[in-house]
């Protein structure tokens, strides 16, 4: 059922500046639908603080409008002594020296509005300041004017400027219209003779129609500019949540599910960049080419997931034992490699050694100790000899050398047959 005029007069009113619910957790995503209830009933400010920089730019906009309204209202009601100068007769005297005396509050807010950083932040409340020292000053003159009727015009203008062109929310409109309507009874009150019963009539009718016309304007302009801000809002959750499917994507593209290292595409394209950057600056690149010692029979006994068990183990090891700007991968299979900028081959060869030593002490779940051997194959290149190709060629011959004896590091300057430099027995069975 829809509301009434009132109860929506009431709740925009009775709105406050704080954003709706906080978002809730990832582990308890909202659907769609508990989102759009959530959001349905936020007022501008809410959906303008949950988009970064809007609530600045809706402030942007209320201070153009209150100045551009603010210079028009100072500028407007001085002039408007012409027209007492026709009707008024001897009271014109008096109330143009009442509308130059309104013009010093009028001016004051405009200057804030204009000048300083507290009109940047609150554009409306000054604008309504404006404007409700028009609607006192008019109110005034209409209860002592000979002819009412030339200022009901202008007792009017400052209501539909605040419901129509304003950009501001309802409660101005609302708190301008009641401000008015107290400024006509007070003014009443106080004149000597006030008006008639037909003029307070008058008066009173084009009040009332510029007061119901503009609010509900005003209601229906704010109606508007939530459901733009509302799309804004969805729009923006909708690009962060694709954000982070992308950033996902992105990092699924280059990581490997079963390791979490880098995978092969990842691998290359790290590689060509470091060897173009070391034909070009004449830097040193290390690779080792890390390879799971008789991995078939380690799945045949342990089966596929004590073979998932036992390359998480050695990825984790690798990722451990390098720099932190070494770059680990597995390139498939039981094969992984670590990709080590500014290593020569003695230094990888060192590296190599350690992570040989180190994969001896592995035993996960099942495992029986120093079940877990690698065979590793160094290679280094430097300047103009850094090509991927190359380098990945002379690796993979050390490591085919290390594989002859198991347990082993392969390792040489790629200028004669490469032998490996260390090797031990593997453990019977």
């Amino acid at each position: 059922m829809r509301s009434s005029l009132p109860e929506r007069l009431v709740a925009v009113l009775r709105r406050s500046d704080v954003l709706p619910a906080a978002a809730p957790s990832p582990a308890s995503p909202a659907t769609a639908g508990e989102r759009r209830r959530r959001t349905r009933g936020a007022s501008v400010g809410q959906l303008a603080a949950a988009i970064p920089g809007l609530a600045d730019e809706l402030n942007g906009r209320a201070r153009t409008a209150g100045l551009l309204v603010g210079w028009v209202a100072v500028f407007a009601v001085p002039l408007w002594a012409l027209v007492d100068q026709v009707t008024e007769g001897d009271n014109a005297s008096a109330f143009l020296a009442v509308r130059l005396l309104c013009d010093i509050p009028m001016l004051l807010a405009l200057i804030v509005m204009w000048r300083f950083p507290v009109g940047r932040r609150h554009p409306e409340l000054l604008t309504f300041l404006i404007l409700a020292v028009v609607q006192a000053e008019v109110a005034w003159i209409v209860t002592r004017s000979e002819d009412p009727r030339y200022h009901l015009l202008g007792f009017t203008l400052a209501i539909y400027g605040s419901g129509c062109v304003l950009v501001t929310r309802p409660r101005w409109t609302v708190a301008l219209v009641g401000v008015s309507w107290a400024a006509l009874g007070l003014a009443s009150a106080t004149a000597e003779e006030g008006l008639s019963g037909g003029e307070l009539l008058a008066v009173s009718v084009y009040l009332a129609t510029a007061s119901l016309i503009a609010t509900l304007a005003h209601l229906r302009r704010n109606a508007l500019t939530t459901s733009e801000l509302l799309t804004r809002v969805r729009l923006e959750r909708e690009q962060q949540r694709t954000g982070v499917l992308l950033a996902q994507l992105e990092r699924l593209s280059h990581e490997d599910p079963l390791t979490g290292l880098a995978n092969r595409r990842r691998w290359d394209a790290e590689l060509d960049a470091l060897c173009t950057q070391a034909r070009a600056r004449g830097d040193v690149l290390g690779v080792v080419l890390v390879d799971l010692d008789h991995f078939k029979d380690v799945n045949d006994r342990h089966g596929h997931a004590g073979g998932d068990d036992a390359l998480r183990a050695v990825a984790g090891l690798l990722s451990a034992r390098v720099r932190a700007g070494d770059l680990v991968a597995r390139l498939g299979g039981d094969e992984l490699a670590v990709l080590m900028p500014g290593a020569d081959a003695p230094r990888a060869a060192e590296v190599a050694e350690e992570l040989r030593r180190a994969a001896r002490t592995l035993q996960p779940t099942g495992f029986a100790a120093g079940e877990i051997s690698l065979s590793l194959g160094v290679a280094a290149a430097a300047g103009a000899d850094a090509y991927p190709l190359e380098l990945m060629s002379r690796a993979d011959e050390q490591l085919y050398r290390a594989k002859t004896t198991r347990n082993a590091v392969g390792a040489g300057d790629g200028t004669a047959a490469p032998t490996p430099t260390h090797a031990e027995p593997q453990p019977a069975g």
